[in-house]
């Protein structure tokens, strides 16, 4: 299973990390958020406006 923190590389003048598309490298941009609902973790989905893969993932960021 492709997990987006292995897509992370650095993008821009500043080198900041980010999830990039695993087809054409080219940053993914977050398109929604599905919030957390009771134990299951919030869903973020990310799309690549060049080739059009989408990726959704599980937040590991939960606030206990």
């Amino acid at each position: 299973m492709l997990a987006l923190r292995d897509l992370m590389r650095p993008v821009g003048e500043q080198n900041l990390l980010q999830p990039v598309c695993p087809i054409c490298s080219r940053p993914l941009r977050l398109s929604r958020i599905t919030p957390r609902d009771g134990e299951l973790s919030e869903l973020r989905t990310y799309g690549c406006t060049g080739c059009g893969v989408w990726l959704t993932e599980a937040a590991d960021d939960k606030d206990d």
